[in-house]
């Protein structure tokens, strides 16, 4: 008799049983950089961390984010994160605690290709 993996019967497109949906991943993801983002809510966002920021950034993408200014651009993801990682949030160990292994590996997998994961409302615009 041949053994077949799951991966080698199951049809694109269809949930193998026991197997997590990418929308239940994505959601899951969502959720989590989310709570990471919102941990900016504990202390204030500074003109110093937004040029420290603007310093890291590629000439082209300094250019867009500087003409959006710096009230606009704290509800950037990117420099949301820049603020929490340069005071010791980590965002790899903060999704690692809190999503599964194949949803982690997913959003690792997004980031290694350069992106963050980009949520459309970050914590602070909900709180505020």
């Amino acid at each position: 008799m041949l053994a077949l993996s799951w991966q080698a019967v199951a049809r694109p497109g269809r949930q193998w049983r026991g197997q997590p949906a990418m929308s239940d991943l994505l959601a899951a993801i969502t959720t989590a950089a989310q709570a990471y983002y919102a941990q900016t809510s504990h202390f204030p966002l500074t003109a110093t961390d937004f040029l420290d920021w603007l310093d890291s950034l590629p000439a082209a993408r300094r250019a867009d984010v500087l003409a959006r200014g710096f009230t606009t651009s704290q509800a950037e993801p990117g420099f949301l994160r820049w603020c929490l990682e340069l005071r010791g949030y980590s965002m790899r160990e903060f999704m690692a605690e809190r999503l599964s292994v194949k949803a982690y590996e997913l959003w690792l997998a997004r980031c290694q290709r350069g992106n963050d994961w980009l949520t459309h409302t970050s914590g602070r615009l909900a709180s505020e």
